[in-house]
């Protein structure tokens, strides 16, 4: 059994499991003071508490931290009471995102998630988030996505944190299989390849497309910074090393080859129709 609170991380004492309704459906249990701030949001927690799951306790707390920010101009309060609550935290924004994602996390994870809030920057936002074992260093955590990165965290058992980590620009694919139970999921890179059990075999569906979605992103960045040159060269990994955007004049057969590749480039959406005439015209210069 769990000894601490699944919420606030306190010890548990024997008041608390008197209370005898506070196990959640994962397997964590509530302290007192957690049990009846949960059923002060929803009355019908005290009969169904085990049916839900931790981040979907959680979810409920932060919508009533949300409704109170919103109402707090318009409710009236006898006397002199105010009822204070407390502004959204990063970390809060964070498990927020979890719930979105409708992740399946266990307690056994949450100091993983609270370190979530040192490590992500504030422009980064959770694509996935699963919790597995690393096979290379058979480490047990979380691994999650954003938009720049994948990465898989273990906060030591004696503290600081165990983190293997994924630039999206340096990721090739990600590929998973499901088995009976759990999936694995492959992480190639060209600075070194991975593997993770996840302990759910459908999250890994979860991270199949985060490449996509998180070139995606820096191409819009960076066709904004820096134009579609670096853009290119940044999200074309196995041609950064090749300007395709020059060629010695009179060299016909290297400005045709250019020309395939700028025409490949417009057909996968890389190139606007612009770019891809701009380019192009300075190609037939060259001719």
């Amino acid at each position: 059994m769990n000894s601490i609170c699944a919420l606030c991380g306190t010890p548990l004492t024997a008041t608390d499991m008197a209370v005898g309704k506070n196990k959640l459906a994962d397997g964590g249990y509530l302290c007192a003071g957690c049990f009846t701030k949960a059923v002060t949001i929803n009355r019908d927690l005290i009969h169904n508490l085990d049916q839900f799951y931790f981040a979907e306790i959680t979810g409920m707390i932060l919508k009533s931290k949300i409704d109170a920010t919103q109402n707090t101009g318009d409710s009236q309060y006898a006397g002199n009471k105010h009822y204070g609550y407390d502004a959204p935290t990063r970390l809060d924004e964070i498990k927020d995102q979890i719930v979105a994602l409708n992740a399946r996390l266990s307690v056994l994870a949450n100091e993983e998630v609270n370190e979530l809030a040192n490590i992500l920057d504030k422009d980064e936002k959770l694509l996935a988030i699963a919790e597995g074992i690393d096979l290379q260093n058979n480490r047990e955590g979380i691994i999650f996505s954003t938009q720049k990165r994948v990465a898989f965290i273990d906060k030591k058992f004696l503290g600081g944190v165990a983190k293997n980590e994924f630039p999206l620009q340096d990721i090739s694919s990600i590929d998973h299989v499901e088995n009976l139970l759990y999936s694995i999921l492959q992480i190639n890179s060209y600075k070194g390849n991975a593997q993770f059990k996840l302990h759910n075999k459908n999250d890994g569906r979860a991270f199949s497309s985060v490449k996509n979605r998180g070139t995606a992103y820096s191409e819009n960045e960076l066709r904004r910074d820096s134009g579609p040159l670096q853009a290119f060269s940044q999200t074309i990994p196995d041609l950064v090393q090749e300007n395709v955007y020059t060629t010695d004049t009179g060299d016909s057969g290297a400005v045709f080859e250019q020309l395939e590749k700028l025409g490949k480039l417009r057909e996968t959406g890389i190139l606007t129709e612009a770019e891809f005439a701009e380019q192009k015209k300075k190609l037939l210069d060259k001719l």
